[in-house]
């Protein structure tokens, strides 16, 4: 069921990345990577509007085909160091001076995170309206946290915790890590805390595979790879 409320998907993909060069329109398992996150947003039956925000020509071309609306980001909030809710903002602010369009909620979807799917855009969203919380966001457990540490020059280890004491697997608190994959904000809240996390955080936790998230070139071929074992 629809949420009463109007929610609006923004995807933000500039031309430069570094890791990856170009890996927004590179083809993952035959289809552009920005594409399975607009297919996923288009199919969500909570999102009434899809969104790419982006300073890239091709990028827009290939959203555009794809089905997504798109609006140009300005170059200064497209650099290797600009922070991501200045885009978010001028997606909304450029929509409420061209339309006066003012939405309840924004789901802020990341191109790297293409394992997530409509159902995953449609439980952040309804949590956010059913409970009532200011912030939803997409988490992922994490195996043996607690058993971490630091490596000093030349290769001494550093550890998190105490030799003596250390815990079995099994009666450690579980511990989760924010994912990237999904984030859906009360716009409200958006303005009010400048950030798109603030106030009462909810989560929705996702499975180690689809939280995966592509930052590398081997990241990439690892989440073909799971694609293709699924036959998409």
């Amino acid at each position: 069921m629809r949420p009463v409320a109007e929610v609006i998907g923004i995807i933000p993909a500039r031309g430069g990345s570094k890791g990856v060069p170009r890996k927004n329109v590179l083809l993952l398992a035959g289809k552009p990577l920005i594409v399975w996150t607009i297919e996923a947003a288009l199919a969500a039956e909570t999102v009434q509007r899809v969104v790419v925000s982006t300073d890239d020509e091709e990028i827009g071309t290939v959203a555009a085909r794809a089905g997504a609306e798109v609006i140009w980001r300005p170059a200064e909030l497209a650099t290797d160091t600009a922070p991501t809710e200045p885009a978010i903002f001028h997606v909304l602010e450029e929509l409420a001076r061209r339309e006066s369009y003012c939405p309840d909620a924004v789901t802020l979807l990341q191109c790297t995170s293409p394992l997530r799917g409509a159902d995953v855009i449609d439980a952040g969203v309804r949590k956010l309206f059913d409970t009532g919380c200011d912030a939803v966001m997409a988490v992922t457990p994490i195996q043996h946290w607690y058993l971490a540490g630091y490596v000093e020059s030349p290769d001494i280890f550093v550890p998190e915790y105490d030799y003596a004491r250390r815990p079995r697997h099994q009666d450690m608190r579980p511990k989760y890590r924010e994912n990237g994959a999904l984030y859906v904000t009360r716009r409200e809240a958006l303005y009010r805390y400048g950030n798109r996390l603030g106030g009462d955080v909810r989560v929705i936790i996702m499975d180690p595979v689809r939280s995966l998230d592509i930052d590398t070139a081997e990241d990439f071929a690892l989440v073909e790879a799971v694609l293709r074992g699924l036959g998409r």
